[in-house]
C-alpha cells in the first residue's frame, strides 16, 4: 500500500487524542504492522505534546502539522510546528542507570523514539521546526 494523510492540530492537548485516533484510523487503512502502529501513536504523542509544552512563548493558539506517509513498506512521519527552533534529538539521552526516583523529569519519550525510528532527522525551515521519523514495517 501507498499513500499520505496530513493532520492539523490544535495546539491543545485535548486535541492530541483525536489525531492520534485519525492516524490509527488511516493507518489501518495501510495495512501497517502493530510494531509501526504503536510507533505513530508514540510519536505523535511525544512530539505534539513537547510542541505544546516546550515550544510556543505566547498563549496563542497555534497549529502543528502532521504528515503521515506510507510508500514501499516504510512508515514516514513528519511533525510540523512554529514554536522556537528545538531539535528534540540533540539532548542527552537520559542515564538509565540511575534509579528511577533519582532521575531527571523528561526525556524517556524523546529516548524510545530513537531507539524504534530506523532514521530521526530535524530541520529549521524558515519560521517552522520539522521533525522527521520513518521506521520501515517489518
Amino acid at each position: 500500500m501507498s499513500g499520505s494523510l496530513t493532520l492539523h492540530v490544535r495546539s491543545k492537548g485535548d486535541a492530541i487524542a483525536p489525531a492520534n485516533q485519525a492516524a490509527e484510523i488511516w493507518l489501518a487503512t495501510q495495512e501497517i504492522s502493530p510494531d509501526a502502529m504503536f510507533f505513530a501513536s508514540l510519536t505523535i504523542e511525544e512530539l505534539v505534546t513537547n510542541c505544546i509544552k516546550y515550544g510556543y512563548d505566547d498563549s496563542m493558539e497555534h497549529t502543528i502539522d502532521i504528515e503521515l506517509c506510507v510508500v514501499n513498506h516504510m512508515l514516514t512521519i513528519t511533525v510540523i510546528d512554529d514554536g522556537r527552533a528545538f531539535d528534540p534529538f540533540v539532548a542527552l539521552p537520559p542515564d538509565m542507570s540511575r534509579a528511577i526516583e533519582d532521575r531527571s523529569v523528561g526525556g524517556l519519550g524523546i529516548h524510545m523514539l530513537r531507539e524504534l525510528a530506523d532514521n530521526m532527522s530535524y530541520e529549521r525551515r524558515g519560521n517552522t521546526n520539522r521533525v522527521t521519523l520513518t521506521k520501515r514495517m517489518r
